[in-house]
């Protein structure tokens, strides 16, 4: 069987029920679930708990619908497609309100330097919590460990923030490091700078981390990375250059050297699995533009307005980009 848990977080990146911290060290357990595959999934700004609910099932449905079909057409890998998996959906309010009709929400455009921040309290707090509860319950356990995590927009600095202070603690051995444990990361639409993937800035470390391998998408279509980042980024540091956004440039040469080099892949109408075929690199920038522009151009995707493509993460061409990444399929 596998289990879903949403974890309400609060403002500080704590967790709002501490009886739910035993509830996943329970979950997490070798006795009697031995999960072999955890899932965490991070939303972004502007989302409130129905939404991320909605997204959070929208997801896991289609892609799992995916995966299973991809395992039938490819027998040699079913053996990689969890039967069982843990996963636990992140709520943290990046939003002014959780009510949707609240004339407060007009304000929201104006919240970009506090969520950004927020989220990275809540990756500091939260979710590096969560992640050491489940390396520490794993720590003398035979049991392979793959860790998924999955984050779009500012959820991605929720992943990145809680994976910079592992990979602290797993130098210095302040965390026992599983040997079977794997950590996969997709990033989807990532809103932070695109240099910090850099050693030495704030998630310089999280290439470190052993057998680690990370999934990045962009897209010239994301009007909310391409345009409004850089925009929002100007007010919020007005003594600082505004940088890109890693979703809207992808990784530094910097960056992409920490991990021992990347590879790029376009990501057209149709992309299949097979497009990630032979690629052994532990970081993969995929190009979402020509899938998004076909999408726009006929008329599949309709609902963006001023943030263009950002949001446009729910369609076969991603669930077969993420599923081949996970799972290794090619």
């Amino acid at each position: 069987m596998s289990l879903y848990v949403t974890l309400p977080i609060n403002e500080n990146g704590i967790v709002v029920d501490p009886n739910m911290t035993s509830v996943i060290g329970e979950a997490i357990a070798v006795d009697p679930f031995g999960f072999q595959d955890v899932y965490l999934y991070s939303h972004g700004w502007s989302t409130n708990a129905a939404s991320a609910l909605d997204e959070y099932a929208l997801f896991m449905v289609e892609f799992a619908k995916h995966a299973l079909r991809l395992a039938r057409a490819v027998p040699a890998i079913c053996k990689d497609i969890p039967e069982q998996s843990l996963g636990l959906g992140i709520h943290w309010p990046s939003q002014i309100t959780e009510d949707g009709g609240s004339p407060l929400n007009a304000l929201q455009l104006l919240t970009f330097y506090t969520m950004e921040h927020r989220a990275d309290a809540v990756g500091r707090n939260a979710v590096y919590m969560l992640v050491r509860l489940v390396l520490q319950a794993r720590a003398n356990s035979p049991l392979p460990l793959r860790l998924n995590f999955l984050g779009h927009s500012f959820g991605t600095k929720v992943v990145l923030a809680a994976l910079q202070d592992v990979a602290h603690d797993i130098a210095d051995g302040t965390i026992p490091l599983p040997p079977s444990a794997r950590f996969n990361v997709v990033l989807l639409e990532s809103a932070t700078d695109a240099d910090n993937l850099d050693p030495g800035d704030i998630y310089g470390r999280v290439s470190g981390i052993p057998h680690l391998r990370m999934l990045l998408t962009t897209s010239q279509e994301d009007r909310a990375l391409c345009e409004w980042f850089v925009a929002a980024g100007k007010l919020a540091n007005l003594l600082h250059t505004p940088r890109r956004a890693l979703g809207d440039a992808g990784p530094t040469p910097a960056a992409a050297a920490a991990f021992g080099g990347s590879t790029n892949v376009a990501v057209a109408p149709g992309f299949t699995g097979a497009g990630l075929r032979g690629l052994a690199q532990r970081l993969i920038v995929a190009d979402l533009t020509p899938v998004h522009r076909a999408r726009i151009a006929n008329g599949t995707y309709t609902t963006g307005g001023i943030t263009g493509s950002h949001s446009d993460i729910n369609f076969p061409e991603i669930y077969e980009l993420v599923g081949a990444f996970l799972f290794g399929v090619v």
